[in-house]
């Protein structure tokens, strides 16, 4: 016995099958705008950040944690060589830099400071309790690479509003640390612009 699909039905099938291609269209246009969105933003903001010369006169450097020893010692030399007043180094848990790196510096005040939480973002709201305490009016601030330039200018710039420099730290990072680092912050700014304050 054959069985006949009267107008109706095909009618509702129509329907059904044109809300899906519908769907399954705004999906794809959705997703692929994404996709190409937040790509110009990772070239722009995470592989590809602006970065700031130093200053020809700047009241503190900064280097953040999280990174080899050579770049707080680079951090130390760069301020002798300047003569900048000022030097802070962020002290994450778990690095041990306090003997060799936060000990006495000719002409050179060294500020240590155990950032709470240990992140981006406590870093810098140490370091704008820092600041304020010394009087500090412009700052420059070295990431843990070149990645995490542009985060670190968003933190920073939201918890202080005096002149900032932001740049990479001195040491150079092999390729398969340019890809762990961004995928690591491509989840830090995710969290970041979440937050929307210090």
């Amino acid at each position: 016995m054959t069985h006949r699909v009267g107008p109706r039905s095909r009618g509702r099938r129509r329907i059904r099958g044109g809300r899906l291609r519908r769907t399954v269209l705004v999906t794809v246009v959705f997703v692929l705008a994404l996709t190409v969105g937040w790509s110009w933003f990772a070239v722009k903001e995470i592989y590809f950040p602006r970065m700031d010369p130093v200053p020809d006169d700047v009241d503190v450097i900064v280097q953040l944690g999280g990174v080899p020893p050579g770049d707080y010692q680079a951090a130390r030399d760069l301020a002798q060589q300047l003569g900048v007043p000022d030097l802070v180094l962020s002290n994450p848990v778990g690095q041990v830099i306090e003997d060799r790196y936060c000990g006495e510096l000719p002409g050179v005040r060294v500020h240590c400071f155990a950032p709470d939480p240990s992140t981006t973002r406590g870093e810098a709201r140490g370091f704008a309790a820092l600041a304020d305490a010394n009087g500090w009016r412009s700052a420059y601030v070295t990431g843990t690479s070149r990645e995490h330039v542009g985060r670190v200018r968003l933190y920073f710039s939201r918890c202080w509003d005096g002149e900032l420099a932001v740049n990479r730290p001195a040491s150079p990072r092999s390729v398969g640390e340019h890809v762990r680092q961004g995928v690591y912050q491509t989840a830090g700014w995710v969290k970041a612009l979440a937050a929307r304050s210090c």
